[in-house]
């Protein structure tokens, strides 16, 4: 059957948004004498500290009164309560963050009108306070233990007091154990002595010039004073990043790994302790490149839209030659040799061609790479990993990649989608956002910019239970998803998968090669719509579904460890340039010469260059439908969301969600729809049938800008075929946008949008895949609706899609952009022409043109 060309849904009816909202459970705590035996001590000890603090300050008329940056943590959420802090001389505000919700326990518990507890969130307030500060907070403290008012605008210490979980200030362990820099010092530094090491430190981002340049300054000789020095300084006011690199003797880190603890420097100042190198690609230590592969497509022509961050690829390369524009000002090409040049040039070659053994059309246009990982390390390294350069911070590096796309004699302007396949192999995503992710965020709003990211991988061993049959191909699968269950909470995303605006992306368990295991490896999973084996795990910031969706990364095989005395079997994963996997460029050597070659790749670095790849093949289906509709289509500033709506709009469960159910049973002893996306986010997805329609399918889309407090109705037309006729149908909608960001804030994105289909038939009745509200907690909205119910509705009859914003993280003084696409699909068997009607309704004043006409 031909494909037929999606529609545009026309213009909105702007509306003022409804602020109807459903009641909340109340917050209850144990009351005002109980909060005083609880936290007294706390604030005794505090004060002792203030006291100690004192003492120290040098008798310079200049010299700054000491601090200590405090930690609260609150039951429920307080609103406007960052407005009263500013009100206290002394104290500035840091940072807020809501946690995961707690089980109601004998001192808080969300209560609602029937008496009912329920779980309550718990939220952090971190601000730094000076001495005489503290005095004013005591003194509020005890207004509150004696039941007095509070002055005005102050009232809201009061709700503090009376919510107050603990108190105490911000210590060694939160700088240190937070961001993977213990575990990753003692993994590499064992053997360096008083090697010089580069680390990276990320203060706390200051108001005050004079206390960043005190920090600065006392850091500076700290540092020099242990043998060391300070390297760079890169600050971003936006994300509120105050980044340092510095450098110190190998064992001082390895002191801190011993004693979870920082003697050799202030840490008043500092925020976060991160290990340098860990944004890395390692290549694959198993098998070899076989033959060559022929291009399918023609040679590109015109400026690129797909940006590639990663490594060096092998320009020159027959896959690859014409088809790149290699832009390296940072001269990374001559310090990497080509037989190194790997996973950049793996990257590159899916997003140009994808899969190689899946036959797929090259990019009509080049790709634009820019190297930010090399492979320096000494000849006698075998297979060094590509890594980002430790003596630059990754922030600074990938910030200046990409302003040079747009900003001054911008090189790329028209770049659309930035691919970035690496992540922090030290840094998984725990309720802080990583200074990447919020730059990405903010990068992706300011310039209008999607990107495209890898959710990371584990590679660690699998543990299995000793009796376990591995040629009973469902009992392996089900034994390594209750592994996997098991482990979750140390298998998170990678820095910087959690970014809200990126479009981060899973492994699926798929790839388009026949090859089987020609060795002792098994195939763990099954069904190719489960996550790979090494794919990380959501969820997102405020648990928003991450990753937004698979896509296939190769099925990545285990090694079984041989069975000893009813020990847990363990599994290994073995990376393998062999197959089965994802066929991409590669180089063999024969004789000692370099040859053009193919091998076989695993993970979700492939996934998010095949993202990238689908993405190309999207903004050519734009294009066609700008030739075709004209002015209908939405203009090429709203590329970036279209492309974030469309590469997610057929992704479900599928299959998946059994498997996954049945692991939740026997693990956790329930099941849950928001447990299954932390493992496959919207499901596996078909990018390529996202602008695509046939006669019993038809897709509408539209895209546009909104500010907070308005509400876009779009009007999509039934099918009169379907009124009253008893079939199944199934209706999918998909809403994306890009938000501003407000890193300081609990909410962390500042617009909130929804999509609500409404006043029209039922067409459908049930949610197929995620329930409603996981899906609105990030920038991406994916819902799928199924039904077979006969629903009478008269000729003309419609379903309103409302888009609605409202500010979320403070003000919102920016319109956002969006997308919306929706999709009615009958089964083909029926021959419902709902196509033609839907076109009909919407009156398209063109002549529909079958592709490829």
């Amino acid at each position: 059957m031909p494909d037929l060309p999606a529609l545009p849904l026309g213009v909105p009816q702007v509306r003022t948004r409804s602020t109807r909202r459903s009641p909340r459970p109340r917050l209850v705590g144990p009351g005002a004498q109980a909060q005083q035996r609880r936290l007294e001590p706390e604030f005794a000890r505090l004060t002792r500290a203030f006291e100690d603090g004192r003492l120290t300050v040098p008798e310079e008329p200049v010299a700054l009164a000491p601090e200590q940056v405090l930690v609260l943590e609150v039951a429920g959420e307080l609103s406007d309560f960052v407005r009263a802090i500013r009100r206290v001389p002394g104290i500035e505000f840091l940072a807020e963050e809501a946690q995961d919700q707690l089980e109601p326990d004998e001192e808080f518990a969300a209560v609602d009108s029937r008496g009912r507890r329920h779980r309550y969130v718990r939220q952090l307030f971190l601000m730094a306070s000076d001495a005489t500060a503290w005095q004013q907070l005591l003194g509020l403290w005890q207004r509150f233990q004696r039941g007095e008012d509070f002055p005005r605008g102050l009232t809201r210490f009061r709700d503090l007091f009376s919510r107050l979980r603990s108190l105490r200030s911000w210590n060694d362990e939160d700088r240190l154990t937070r961001t993977g820099a213990l575990a990753a010092w003692e993994r590499e530094l064992g053997e360096l002595g008083n090697e010089l090491v580069d680390f990276e430190i990320e203060l706390w981002h200051r108001r005050d010039e004079r206390r960043r340049a005190r920090a600065l300054a006392d850091l500076r000789a700290d540092l020099e004073g242990v043998g060391g020095e300070l390297v760079a300084e890169f600050m971003h006011e936006e994300i509120s990043y105050h980044g340092v690199l510095g450098r110190v003797p190998a064992r001082l880190l390895l002191d801190a790994v011993d004693r979870h603890e920082v003697r050799w420097v202030r840490t008043d100042y500092v925020r976060f302790f991160r290990a340098t190198g860990q944004i890395a690609a390692v290549a694959p230590e198993e098998g070899a490149a076989s033959a060559g592969a022929d291009a399918h497509g023609p040679r590109p022509e015109g400026v690129p839209q797909i940006a590639l961050l990663d490594g060096v690829p092998l320009a020159g390369h027959s896959l690859l030659a014409d088809r790149l524009a290699i832009d390296d000002p940072d001269g990374f090409e001559a310090l990497t040799p080509a037989a190194r040049r790997v996973h950049g040039t793996a990257m590159a070659s899916v997003v140009v061609h994808g899969d190689l053994d899946s036959g797929a059309v090259a990019h009509t246009r080049r790709v634009y790479v820019r190297p930010i990982l090399s492979a320096q390390a000494p000849d006698w390294v075998h297979d060094p990993p590509e890594e980002l350069p430790r003596n630059r911070l990754a922030v600074d590096l990938i910030h200046a990649a990409v302003t040079r796309l747009y900003e001054g004699e911008a090189v790329a302007p028209e770049v659309k989608v930035i691919v970035i396949a690496v992540g922090d192999a030290a840094a998984q995503f725990d309720r802080f956002v990583s200074p990447l992710a919020r730059l990405l965020d903010w990068l992706s709003f300011r310039y209008g910019v999607l990107f495209i990211v890898s959710a990371g991988n584990h590679l660690a061993e699998i543990e299995l239970a000793a009796d376990i049959e591995p040629e009973n191909p469902r009992e392996l699968q089900h034994e390594v998803l209750c592994a996997l269950h098991r482990v979750a909470g140390l298998r998170g995303l990678l820095s910087p998968a959690e970014a809200v605006n990126a479009l981060t992306v899973g492994a699926a368990h798929a790839d388009s090669s026949n090859a089987v295991s020609p060795d002792d490896r098994l195939e763990p999973m099954v069904h190719p719509e489960l996550p790979s084996v090494v794919s990380a795990l959501g969820p997102g910031v405020r648990r928003a579904v991450k990753p937004d969706l698979l896509l296939p990364g190769g099925r990545q095989l285990v090694r079984l460890e041989p069975a000893r005395d009813g020990q847990p079997r363990r599994a290994s994963i073995p990376p393998s340039r062999r197959p089965p996997g994802v066929r991409f460029a590669s180089l063999a050597t024969r004789a000692g010469l370099l040859l053009d070659a193919t091998a076989y790749g695993t993970g979700t670095s492939m996934a998010a260059a095949l993202g990238g790849h689908h993405a190309g093949r999207l903004l050519d289906a734009l294009v066609a439908l700008r030739e075709l509709y004209a002015q209908g289509i939405p203009t090429p500033e709203f590329d970036a969301v279209l492309l974030k709506a469309a590469l997610v709009h057929q992704a479900s469960w599928g299959p998946a969600r059994g498997p996954v159910e049945e692991a939740q049973r026997e693990v956790l002893g329930a099941t849950s729809r928001e447990g299954i996306a932390r493992w496959v986010g919207y499901g596996r997805a078909e990018p390529t049938r996202a602008l695509v329609c046939d006669e019993h399918r038809v897709t509408a889309l539209a895209a546009g800008r909104i500010a907070d407090g308005v509400a876009n109705a779009y009007r999509l037309p039934l099918p009169p075929s379907l009124a009253s006729t008893i079939a199944e149908r199934q209706l999918t909608l998909t809403l994306a946008w890009l938000s501003p960001i407000n890193p300081e804030h609990r909410a962390y994105r500042r617009a909130a949008l929804t999509l609500e289909p409404s006043d029209g038939p039922k067409l459908v009745a049930d949610r197929s895949d995620l329930t409603i509200y996981p899906s609105r907690r990030g920038t991406l909205q994916h819902d799928t609706f199924s039904g077979s119910r006969a629903v009478p509705f008269a000729q003309g009859s419609a379903l309103e899609l409302t888009v609605s914003c409202r500010a979320d993280a403070g003000p919102l003084t920016v319109q956002v952009p969006y997308a919306v696409i929706a999709t009615i699909e009958v089964p083909e068997q029926l021959r419902l022409p709902i196509y033609e009607e839907v076109r009909q309704a919407l009156r398209i004043p063109i002549t529909v043109r079958t592709a490829g006409r």
